[in-house]
């Protein structure tokens, strides 16, 4: 094979070829110790082998895979999967080219194959793109090359075997239950983070997704009992969707994963191209905790945009407008007072009236109630010190607003007229999109906001459609598209702005919104033990410095732990108080003394480690949000193994000790270590952290221990 030219800035580890083996057209794909080889053959793109060691296959080894059994005519082998007019589209290609190109990725390179269909006018670029992990991402980019417009009406854009197996690889193995599927198991609201295992049947197992935002975003954990080996899946698409994982030839898995609504899901005009979600997948060797941090390696160096220098980490607190006049104002004091950084004013600034926050979106002009207008709250806050930042629904819209009065057509619906879930607007009209794009725009650049936070409550179902030649056409893939095109302009234009990705909490925690924002709300629903056991969850697949946590944002979750407990779960995402109580309470108290501490822990000795991409380490990976457990336990360091802390949360009545052994220090250093429940101060070798541990006793459910340790230098 050839390699692609190398051009200046591919990533270190990084190399694209493309050639013949025998009759087929081959493309290899190498990145770490990541490598995929794929195949034209009898007109089908079809995968022929992954690598989590970065073993490239001989040439006279390629020629024969797949082999094992597998045949394109028995087994789903393409590596997409795409209909459109209502063909299928897995076969009938021909090869147009391959070249490697530019990524607008920082540091990315792109492979791209190009197709040609034999019957349908339709080319497609199939995309590549590499960052120097081990982890690879692909789209589709589908051009209409015909005279009419082409209706797509589904699409996997990576599809295919995932492992087939030797037999007697491992005769020591589960060989009855070969393959487990990890993923996020409920969608309602408040149960982000509920992870779970789950032996794949012997046949097909298929996940879908039908409220519109789900919140169990889609990410994904093979597991082969046998090698040893786990692949991550992660489809970048804040909508519905589907995943299928198929067990077939009895040693063989195969999977498909992509966007799911009513077809066509999106009409392609002629001489028109659509670029399909993309996803992302790592072939690892390994325990889950290191294969995280494989993962979370990718999601930092291509994925999640990184902060605005000297605003990289930072503690605050927001409200919503609950009175109107200088009750705001009040709660800016307070914030500045307690020792946090910003102060975001949340929902309930807008519109032509006072009242409930919920009844007046889309009305994005500040209402006449603000003390000074939004111009006078920034200034107090600038007065305090403290970053500014404004809330905002852009894609919400409600009955009471100038908005719907003036223009109830921008409502979107579906059968005769038929009211969505939830009242919405419909994006795939251009009207409505300028609407949106000029509220954002209006907030980030008119009240000079330091950072931005947008929300989405809405719940849509299957969705909208709109006609559009001759078709029932989904609206909520356009409506994906204008609010990426829309993120891509303000990440332009403001590039000192920090953006937040909330949706009633984390119901658009997918990679596809996350690379347009810099972090995301764990849940709206905060309350311990729940909040401490979806960050333990979502860190899995996503950096802990990329997670927003809404401190007291339930108003009785202070009766749900201690408040020591309470407190520590703000050290392991960027904390977001709301509010601190009363403003008429007495801020002279344990209460408020305890609280001072806890946001002085966050901005000195844990930020070093949560502003420089921590290492974490899941001491108990497994137990999801609502499972039986004992513990939850998260340990959180620095790479170069000089500080780290963990929260060791105990979730029941059950065992009372836990012995912590530390996995983010270095064997042959020492550390002064701390235990926060005594304020016992003490030096471990790093040995005895790793082997003899620390036994910690808990008696009482819903309590818990902070233990910190910092290497003695010199």
């Amino acid at each position: 094979m050839k390699n692609s030219e190398i051009e200046k800035g591919v990533p270190e580890g990084v190399q694209i070829a493309f050639g013949r083996s025998g009759e087929r057209e081959v493309a290899r794909y190498v990145s770490a110790l990541m490598v995929r080889e794929e195949a034209l053959e009898h007109t089908r793109l079809i995968g022929l082998y992954w690598s989590a060691t970065g073993h490239v296959h001989r040439e006279n080894v390629v020629k024969d895979i797949p082999g094992g059994g597998l045949n394109s005519l028995y087994h789903p082998l393409h590596v997409f999967e795409l209909e459109i007019d209502g063909q299928s589209l897995h076969n009938r290609w021909e090869w147009a080219g391959a070249y490697q190109r530019e990524s607008e990725r920082l540091g990315c390179v792109e492979a791209v194959v190009e197709l040609k269909h034999q019957v349908r006018p339709i080319r497609l670029n199939v995309v590549t793109r590499l960052d120097g992990t081990s982890v690879m991402v692909r789209w589709l980019e589908i051009t209409n090359e015909g005279k009419h417009s082409a209706a797509l009406s589904h699409v996997s854009p990576w599809s295919g075997v995932v492992w087939k197996m030797e037999p007697n690889i491992n005769p020591a193995a589960d060989n009855e239950h070969p393959f487990a599927l990890g993923y996020l198991k409920r969608e309602e609201w408040g149960t982000e983070g509920d992870f779970a295992w789950l032996d794949l049947p012997g046949e097909a197992f298929r996940i879908e997704r039908r409220q519109g935002a789900s919140h169990s975003s889609p990410y994904f954990v093979l597991k082969n009992r046998v090698t040893g080996e786990l692949a991550f899946v992660a489809l970048a698409w804040p909508g519905n969707f589907f995943a299928e994982f198929s067990r077939l030839a009895g040693d063989a898995l195969f999977f498909r994963v992509g966007p799911m609504g009513p077809a066509p899901m999106r009409v392609i005009q002629p001489g028109e191209t659509v670029v399909s979600p993309a996803v992302h997948f790592m072939m690892y060797h390994g325990d889950l905790d290191s294969a995280s941090r494989a993962w979370n390696e990718h999601t930092r160096a291509s994925v999640i945009q990184a902060r605005p220098q000297g605003r990289e980490m930072y503690t605050a607190a927001g409200r919503v407008v609950e009175e109107p006049g200088d009750w705001i104002l009040k709660e800016i004091d307070i914030a500045a007072e307690m020792g946090v950084e910003a102060f975001m004013v949340d929902a309930g600034w807008y519109g032509e009236k006072f009242g409930g926050w919920w009844d007046h979106r889309g009305d994005w002009f500040e209402g006449d109630w603000l003390p000074g207008g939004m111009a006078g709250i920034r200034e107090h806050a600038k007065k305090k010190g403290l970053l500014f930042g404004v809330w905002l629904e852009a894609e919400a819209m409600s009955e009471d607003t100038r908005m719907y009065r003036e223009h109830p057509e921008w409502e979107l619906t579906t059968d005769d007229c038929r009211r969505l879930p939830s009242l919405a607007p419909n994006l795939a009209n251009p009207e409505v999109v300028k609407h949106v794009e000029d509220a954002v725009f209006h907030v980030i650049r008119d009240f000079g906001v330091d950072f931005f936070k947008l929300d989405y409550n809405v719940k849509i179902g299957e969705g909208g459609q709109n006609l559009r030649d001759g078709y029932a056409e989904w609206e909520y893939w356009r409506h994906v598209e204008a609010i990426y095109k829309i993120f891509d302009r303000v990440r332009k234009e403001f590039p000192d702005v920090v953006l937040e990705n909330c949706a009633a909490g984390g119901a658009r925690n997918d990679l596809g919104m996350l690379s347009r924002f810099h972090y995301c709300c764990e849940s709206d629903w905060s309350v311990h033990p729940f909040g401490i056991r979806a960050i333990n969850a979502m860190t899995l697949f996503l950096p802990p410095e990329a997670i927003c946590y809404y401190h007291n944002h339930i108003q009785h979750c202070h009766q749900t732990a201690d408040l020591d407990t309470h407190l520590r779960v703000t050290l392991f995402a960027t904390p977001i108080f709301v509010g601190f109580g009363a403003q008429s309470a007495d801020r002279s108290t344990e209460y408020f003394r305890k609280t001072r501490r806890y946001i002085e822990h966050a901005k000195t000795f844990c930020r070093p480690v949560m502003a420089n991409k921590p290492d974490v380490y899941h001491h108990t990976p497994d137990i999801g949000l609502t499972s039986q457990a004992d513990w939850c336990v998260l340990e959180y360091a620095s790479q170069d193994k000089n500080r780290g802390y963990v929260g060791i949360f105990k979730l029941s009545d059950g065992a009372a000790e836990f012995v912590f052994r530390a996995r983010g220090v270095g064997a042959g250093r020492s550390y002064n270590v701390t235990l926060d429940n005594s304020g016992a101060v003490f030096e471990m070798t790093g040995v005895e952290l790793q082997l003899a541990g620390i036994p910690v006793r808990l008696d009482s459910a819903l309590t818990s221990e902070l233990i910190m340790y910092d290497e003695i230098r010199g």
